[in-house]
């Protein structure tokens, strides 16, 4: 989801572009892509490095002592706002103002605004985790990928999402991915995917069009920024395959609906769905 970069974050580092293969379907250059891959592997290995050899501190409250290879200390875990039953099980959106109801359709699901078989997201866009989140997309701190990952990874178990063939993150234009360095999404597809043992393909989807960042624009808009805004590079790729498609945030669902329509109706994708870190809930 694009979102606009808070004033209050530190410049991002300049880093290597994590989508590369992306970067090559879009720019046909061979040589950045191999370079960057290896620019970001080698600073992703040196974190993980990191992370062996000294005790890995919480998430939100910093203090050391976490649950082996987790990020998230007990208490800070249980205050994460996770989503939970009731919710609308087709885009995931939670009823929390009604917690003694069944779950039910949204408005939106009604009416079949999305092109997604089902989205789900594991906390709401708020507290320790949205600060994460924007540290890591806007801020470049890579860091934070394992505790971002975690609430990746339990929410795909938890919601019992059917077995992708592939993953596939929301691609960013060639131009926002040479300003930011790397693609959040493609970051947290590759961990999780590693995790998960599925596939992970960078550049099964691009992003042809350069967007207006949505948070900028009202529903309508949104739906007319994103549209024809993608398209797939390798039809082979996804073709009859399930997707899993990852990013960060699910604010009102048109770019993922967007992506979720292309690689059906053009990469003739036999499912999609969708999996985020937050969801932002509407005012």
């Amino acid at each position: 989801m694009d979102e606009e970069r808070p004033d209050n974050l530190e410049k991002p580092e300049i880093l290597a572009p994590d989508e590369l293969e992306a970067a090559s379907v879009v720019a046909r250059s061979f040589i950045r892509s191999v370079l960057g891959s290896i620019g970001w592997g080698i600073k992703f290995a040196g974190s993980a490095i990191v992370d062996l050899c000294l005790p890995r501190s919480c998430a939100d409250c910093q203090k050391i002592g976490t649950l082996p290879q987790k990020s998230w200390c007990g208490p800070c875990w249980e205050k994460i706002g996770r989503i939970d039953p009731p919710l609308c099980p087709g885009c995931g959106r939670p009823f929390g103002d009604a917690p003694s109801s069944p779950d039910h359709l949204c408005g939106d699901c009604i009416e079949r605004s999305f092109r997604f078989d089902s989205a789900r997201s594991a906390a709401i866009h708020e507290g320790a985790v949205r600060t994460r989140v924007h540290q890591f997309k806007f801020g470049g701190q890579l860091k934070w990928t394992p505790c971002l990952v975690e609430l990746l990874e339990a929410a795909y178990t938890a919601w019992e999402l059917p077995a992708p063939d592939l993953i596939v993150p929301v691609p960013l234009h060639l131009k926002r991915l040479s300003e930011r360095g790397f693609n959040q999404a493609g970051v947290l597809a590759r961990e999780l995917g590693r995790k998960i043992k599925t596939p992970v393909s960078a550049c099964a989807l691009v992003r042809k069009n350069q967007t207006l960042p949505q948070t900028r624009l009202k529903r309508g808009e949104r739906l007319q920024n994103v549209k024809g805004a993608f398209e797939v590079s390798d039809k082979s790729t996804v073709r009859g395959r399930r997707i899993l498609l990852i990013d960060d945030v699910f604010t009102t669902g048109t770019t993922l609906s967007e992506c979720a329509k292309i690689l059906k109706r053009k990469g003739g994708a036999s499912e999609v769905y969708a999996l985020t870190v937050t969801r932002a809930l509407p005012d």
